[in-house]
């Protein structure tokens, strides 16, 4: 038998045009290879690749290449702003032929995703432990409990109102639901697998890793198969541009603007235009959405880069202004700030409205941008004392523990339900 200290092999596979799912496995995988362990990933988008070979992981990029708008059409689903996929069958079939292909060649002891969905299928084929490091909203556990999800980006009382309802359906519908896509029920037929008829079981790995913060602040309690690992944020290795590190010597507030990878170029030009109204300086991660025109006509207190390590932005802002990407929103609550938080879809809507319980945070909305209230939310961040207070506080509370604890229990996984005879 395989002896306890032998190294593993982990295969990691983001969606990487998702920049939040890149960086979180990213972080997962420093861990388990500072545990000795060999580790590959896998990607089908050139769109955040080279985030992966900049943390020193090797990449193979397999076919299909999901082209651009591929990945926009599947950002579109994830954000409800639209409902075609590319998941075609010859799609899900060459994914399948590829991962497997992979799989067979490389012999991997477990595999980590994301949203990589054909890997549902390919792992069971192949007979290889799958974990899903994911957020807990719409996890099993969150299902279980959930009395309102915000399907409305709205704040009145018809708002909340179908957020109950919303909350009502999806607890008692959403864990009966049996759709699964055709092409994806077909290949897993020609694949030997048989997946399970509801859908949330179709999208469950053998151990499901929630890396959100509250779960695990709060001990909340987790489904069958899944496990609260807490925060797991980018931690990339660059360093902060030189006119970022001067704001150390600011004599004005400093805000941070990030939009992840879900954001767009009319967001990042409304939200940064907004804020050319104030006596503050903002620095912005959102330049891979803006022409070189666009960055011309930016107000003079705006500096934007295409990427910056936000991270290290703790005790540089006095707030930020974000969308509710996981990853993004845990990066604003270690810096220690109070944020604004726009939810583009009803998952990051929900991770801004967990901060916004516990005191750190505001949400706004697409309205408020357009009646011109961003201003006034950003001088609330910077003068509430409360707020400050609570985001303080729970600064305290983000220590970065979630990679750590998903590399022990990806390892201790694989050790049992991947063992192979010497």
């Amino acid at each position: 038998m395989e002896r306890d200290d032998k190294p593993l092999r982990v295969l990691f596979a983001p969606e990487t045009f998702n920049l939040g799912e890149t960086s979180r496995a990213v972080e997962v995988a420093r861990a388990v290879r500072d545990a000795g362990h060999e580790t590959l990933f896998m990607g089908y988008s050139r769109l955040f690749a080279s985030y992966i070979d900049e943390a020193g992981f090797r990449l193979e990029l397999v076919n299909p290449e999901l082209s651009d708008g591929e990945a926009a059409m599947m950002i579109a689903v994830d954000q409800g702003r639209g409902f075609r996929h590319p998941f075609t069958l010859s799609m899900v079939r060459q994914r399948v032929a590829s991962e497997r292909a992979l799989i067979a060649r490389w012999k991997p002891d477990a595999i980590v995703i994301g949203t990589t969905l054909t890997l549902f299928i390919s792992a069971r084929a192949e007979g290889v432990p799958l974990v899903y490091v994911r957020p807990y909203a719409m996890s099993r556990g969150h299902l279980a409990e959930m009395t309102s999800y915000p399907v409305s980006s709205g704040t009145g009382l018809p708002a909340r109102a179908l957020n109950r309802m919303a909350g009502w359906s999806l607890r008692h519908v959403a864990r009966a639901l049996r759709w699964i896509p055709r092409s994806f029920r077909r290949v897993a037929l020609e694949n030997g697998v048989r997946l399970p008829a509801r859908t949330v079981e179709a999208i469950d790995a053998d151990l499901n890793l929630i890396a959100s913060l509250f779960p695990y602040l709060d001990q909340r309690r987790s489904a069958a198969g899944e496990e609260a690992v807490g925060p797991v944020y980018a931690h990339g290795d660059g360093e902060l541009p030189q006119q970022v590190l001067n704001l150390a010597d600011r004599r004005r507030p400093a805000v941070y603007v990030g939009l992840g990878s879900s954001g767009s170029r009319e967001l990042a030009l409304s939200i940064l235009g907004e804020l050319g109204s104030l006596d503050i300086d903002v620095i912005s991660s959102v330049g891979r959405f803006l022409t070189e025109h666009d960055r011309a006509l930016l107000p003079a207190n705006a500096q934007v880069f295409d990427y910056l390590p936000a991270h290290r932005l703790a005790g540089l802002i006095d707030a930020s202004v974000i969308h509710g990407g996981e990853g993004t929103v845990q990066t604003a609550c270690a810096s220690g700030a109070p944020f604004a938080g726009i939810g583009l879809q009803a998952e990051q809507r929900f991770n801004i409205d967990e901060c916004v319980q516990y005191g750190n945070a505001l949400r706004f909305t697409a309205r408020d941008l357009r009646r011109g209230r961003l201003p006034a939310i950003v001088a609330r961040l910077l003068s509430d004392a409360a707020l400050r207070g609570s985001a303080h506080r729970l600064q305290e509370a983000m220590v970065p523990l979630g990679a750590s604890n998903s590399a022990r229990s990806v390892i201790a996984f694989a050790r049992e339900g991947g063992a192979r005879a010497e």
